[in-house]
């Protein structure tokens, strides 16, 4: 479908769900925006790189408000006035950047992340991501294209993150648990919860001065996390020094401002290279 059209059948959707006129998508400029909230928002792509290289693998979508309004993008979400408004909210987000990732021509494979609010796994009780893969099949895109990232505070009942992991997983969607060891670094209650992919906490990588601890920190955990069958992302690397202690410590994908910042476009994910035949 094209593109005019897919903003066309959203916008009509959002409609009959909502109301009102004054919010939903607009393609401008070779880009998807959305409006809500007297805002208008859009993509920016963060590249997730393998540990071995420098090439990206796939990319986190963020939230940007666009305009002059120096308010952070997630503001919005604190602002719902209930859990209907927030769950509309998070899904009209995460359908901004299927659509601006459907744009992005350069990049060839590689999986889009996306961030799940963590209140919509208390407010919505069964069929996790039922809904958007019907919103992924209208972007011509599978769910084992995405990778759906959620917050674990280590406090609430573990059953329900857990039932809601499972759900997604059945349905094709690989799952990371964002933030692992800023509340808890509780391997147990992790192999309760069974992601696919653990990324760890900016705080674990440590800054100048502390690089040994966190090169032991981040070693004994990766070795841990890999054992449980899960692969491991370290965030926020800023610097050299920060790149080659993660490397060392055995994560499988990097992410950081030293290898890319978020960015309108994607950067290039190189095609798998095809298996020569014998002779």
């Amino acid at each position: 479908m094209p593109l005019t059209e897919l903003v066309h059948y959203f916008n009509k959707r959002n409609r009959l769900v909502r109301g009102g006129e004054d919010e939903g998508f607009r393609f401008v400029d070779g880009q998807v925006r959305m409006h809500f909230g007297g805002r208008v928002f859009g993509t920016r792509f963060q590249p997730i790189v393998e540990r071995a290289g420098s090439q990206p693998a796939g990319h986190e979508a963020h939230l940007h408000v666009l305009g002059a309004s120096a308010t952070p993008a997630q503001t919005v979400f604190l602002e719902a006035r209930d859990d209907a408004e927030l769950v509309h909210l998070d899904r009209m987000a995460r359908t901004l950047h299927a659509l601006n990732f459907l744009l992005e021509r350069e990049q060839h494979g590689g999986f889009l992340a996306l961030n799940v609010h963590p209140q919509l796994i208390r407010a919505v009780r069964d069929h996790h991501g039922h809904v958007f893969e019907t919103v992924l099949a209208r972007c011509g895109l599978t769910s084992d294209r995405v990778m759906l990232e959620l917050s674990d505070d280590g406090f609430e009942p573990v059953a329900p993150l857990a039932a809601a992991i499972a759900e997604y997983r059945e349905r094709g969607y690989r799952v990371a648990i964002d933030n692992f060891g800023r509340h808890t670094s509780d391997l147990e209650r992790l192999e309760q919860l069974a992601p696919d992919v653990v990324k760890l906490d900016r705080s674990l990588i440590g800054h100048a001065g502390h690089l040994s601890l966190a090169k032991r920190v981040m070693t004994e955990l990766s070795a841990e996390i890999r054992r449980l069958g899960m692969s491991v992302v370290c965030q926020c690397i800023e610097n050299p020094l920060q790149r080659d202690v993660a490397r060392e410590a055995g994560v499988d994908w990097l992410q950081g401002h030293l290898l890319g910042r978020p960015a309108a476009h994607c950067l290039p994910v190189p095609r798998p290279r095809r298996p020569q035949a014998a002779a």
